[in-house]
Parts: structure tokens; C-alpha cells; sequence
């Protein structure tokens, strides 16, 4: 969304479609729709690459398939979750290398630091990382900050209560991406 600001093709979808609201909305769903099926293939992908891995080795998986399967569902879940966020995100920021910086910045220090402050560490689970890693199970930030400052690890939420949080702030952002661009100028 930001490059149609940063390339100027921005101009002629408004003057096309002068209703914001119409087409933002629009290219909300089609990109929920791409993130899902993007995800889907990713997963599908990564699925038959390790059952077939598993099945050329011979060996068993320390999880049930249905499980894996939950899984990489729940993944592929996350990507169109994420790829709504993106297109919200873009939709408020109009520069590409700022939005990149904010996300990134956000996910990669912020979070991490907020796990670092005792006090602030029970909010980490309601924050957009902790319910991505409630709905995909990965732990692997919650486990490396306990164990680098000796606490116990943040507690996470179940995964139905993540994806919940995840869709929430998804919806949030995009109500927000929908309702702050109309009043905008395009230039």
C-alpha cells in the first residue's frame, strides 16, 4: 500500500474510485485473501517437504500428524492475519522504508524490551507478538528471555485466545486504515 504513495499510482486508483473507503476495503479483502492462500501453499509446502522427509528417513515424528497439520493451519492463519496488518500498516504510513522500520522495530525491540521490564511482562501475551506465538506455539523469545534474565518465561495465552488477539488488532488496524486516509491528500 505505501508504494502506491511512494510511486504515485496511488493518483489514479483515487481518481478512478474517489470513494477511499471502497477500494481500501477492497484491497483489504483481496490481501486477506492472498496472505490465507499464500500461507495455505506455505504450509502445504512445508508440510510435505517434512512428511516426506520423515517417510525417506524412516523415522517417526514426536508429534501427532493431526497436530502438525493444527499446525501449520494455524500458521498459515498467522500470514493472513499479517499480510491484513501490512496492508493497514501501509495504508497509514506513506513511506515504504518507515513502515518496514516501524513494524520491524516494533516486533524485534519493543516487545523484547517490554519482556525485559518485570512489571510489564504479564502485558507481553495481550501484545500483537505473544498472541502470535499463543497461536503458533513458538516460544522461542518467551523461553531466550527467561533464561538470559533468570525469570520464568511470560505466560501465553491458549491459541484460540491468540488468534482472537491477533484478529483484533488486525480488525483495529484496518477499521483505522479505512476511517484515518480519508481526508487525506493524495500528494
Amino acid at each position: 500500500m505505501s508504494s502506491e504513495y511512494r510511486h504515485r499510482t496511488i493518483t489514479t486508483t483515487t481518481l478512478f474510485a474517489p470513494r477511499r473507503w471502497t477500494w481500501l476495503v477492497a484491497k483489504l479483502g483481496v490481501y486477506t485473501g492472498a496472505g490465507l492462500a499464500y500461507g495455505a501453499i506455505a504450509a502445504a509446502v512445508a508440510g510435505g517437504a517434512l512428511f516426506g522427509a520423515v517417510m525417506l528417513k524412516g523415522i517417526t515424528l514426536g508429534l501427532p500428524t493431526a497436530m502438525v497439520a493444527a499446525l501449520l493451519a494455524r500458521i498459515a492463519l498467522t500470514m493472513a492475519v499479517y499480510t491484513l496488518l501490512g496492508v493497514a500498516v501501509g495504508a497509514l504510513l506513506r513511506n515504504q522504508v518507515t513502515a518496514l522500520v516501524v513494524v520491524g522495530a516494533y516486533f524485534y525491540m519493543i516487545e523484547t524490551v517490554l519482556m525485559l521490564v518485570p512489571g510489564i511482562k504479564v502485558l507481553y501475551p495481550y501484545l500483537p507478538g505473544g498472541a502470535t506465538a499463543a497461536l503458533t506455539g513458538f516460544t522461542y523469545l518467551t523461553d531466550a528471555v527467561a533464561s538470559q534474565t533468570g525469570t520464568s518465561a511470560a505466560q501465553l495465552l491458549s491459541a484460540p485466545a491468540g488468534g482472537g488477539v491477533l484478529v483484533g488488532y488486525a480488525m483495529i488496524a484496518a477499521a483505522i486504515a479505512v476511517a484515518a486516509p480519508l481526508r487525506r491528500d493524495i500528494m
